[in-house]
């Protein structure tokens, strides 16, 4: 792992010219190193002695904490869950009246955190996205039952009319 961070630090020093003109390098008294300090935290990339990095973060707890803004090309997420469990036929589906009253009670969809809960904690995006596949795959069964029921109906609208015809034809 540190030769990982000590890669990426030095490719960092290598591709950053403006960095190298005006960068220090300081080992601080925990042991952490901080790269291209300059008066700013928001400027500094901080690597504790744990091997987490901080860009603009003085003491990250993750492997990468980024104080701004991440600009990628793509990102990869690596889940243990996901949510296709929805279309087994155990999976306990709930109703449209059932969400309406989540809604009209709590103001947000089931399992799906509030606002609050999201700018107190914000979110891990792949618990995220399997939850809104959830949603997605819900509401597509609620689809795929709301046509078929529509269907259903049409054919009794049109024996009914059917029906009404011929009583009018026997007249």
């Amino acid at each position: 792992m540190k030769v990982t961070i000590t890669l990426i630090l030095l490719s960092l020093v290598c591709m950053s010219c403006s960095a190298q003109k005006t960068s220090n390098v300081s080992l601080d008294r925990d042991g952490s190193l901080a790269l291209f300090e300059n008066k700013s935290v928001e400027t500094t990339i901080y690597v504790t002695r744990e091997g987490n990095m901080g860009i603009g973060k003085k003491k990250p707890t993750d492997k990468l904490e980024v104080n701004g803004q991440i600009h990628a090309k793509s990102v990869k997420v690596d889940l243990q869950e996901w949510a296709d469990d929805v279309f087994d036929k155990d999976y306990k589906l709930l109703s449209l009246c059932e969400i309406e009253n989540h809604i009209l009670q709590k103001g947000h969809l089931p399992e799906v955190p509030n606002t609050e809960e999201v700018l107190q904690n914000g979110i891990n995006l792949g618990e995220m996205n399997t939850i809104l596949l959830q949603k997605i795959e819900e509401l597509t069964i609620h689809l795929i039952t709301k046509d078929k029921e529509i269907n259903a109906l049409r054919q009794d609208l049109k024996k009914l009319s059917q029906d009404v015809e011929s009583l009018k034809s026997q007249r």
